[in-house]
């Protein structure tokens, strides 16, 4: 996320300032060594192509490009808004698939995603969509164990 980019940007500043490394030659040297393979080769194509050495924000920006996209939340929250349990899934599972991807968003994302788009997730599984959603729950924890619970009582009958 962009937020991991930002802390990675401070934890590597924060080192080039304990280690009195103060030239963009020596911090782009130190970055190219901190980056994954596939990485260092856009810093280096990047570097050519302006004939200098990149400072840390160009590079933080060209990792964002290709690692962390621009338009995470909203991926995640269309991921979440369309997400459906699967045939031989169990609600269990599914419920851990669920909250991880829901877990990922930020504290005020999590507002755009209600109880009703875990019951539209449910819907494959007509009965105990129909029982969650006629418990009339106010949060997605309540939501996920009801279906637990009925799924559970559905398999026992």
């Amino acid at each position: 996320s962009r937020r991991d980019a930002e802390i990675w940007k401070f934890k590597i500043n924060d080192w080039f300032k304990r280690e009195g490394i103060t030239t963009d030659e020596n911090k782009f040297s130190y970055i190219i060594t901190a980056v994954e393979d596939n990485i260092v080769r856009i810093l280096m194509e990047k570097e050519k192509e302006v004939n200098r050495a990149l400072t840390l924000d160009e590079c933080v920006k060209l990792i964002k490009k290709k690692y962390w996209r621009e338009n995470l939340k909203e991926d995640k929250l269309s991921q979440l808004k369309k997400i459906i349990i699967t045939p031989n899934e169990n609600v269990c599972d599914f419920n851990t698939r669920f909250l991880e991807l829901y877990d990922q968003l930020d504290f005020n994302d999590k507002s755009y995603i209600s109880v009703i788009d875990y019951e539209n997730a449910l819907r494959p599984r007509g009965r105990i969509y129909e029982m969650v959603a006629m418990a009339d729950v106010d949060n997605l924890e309540d939501a996920c164990r009801l279906a637990e619970k009925f799924e559970s009582i559905i398999n026992k009958s």
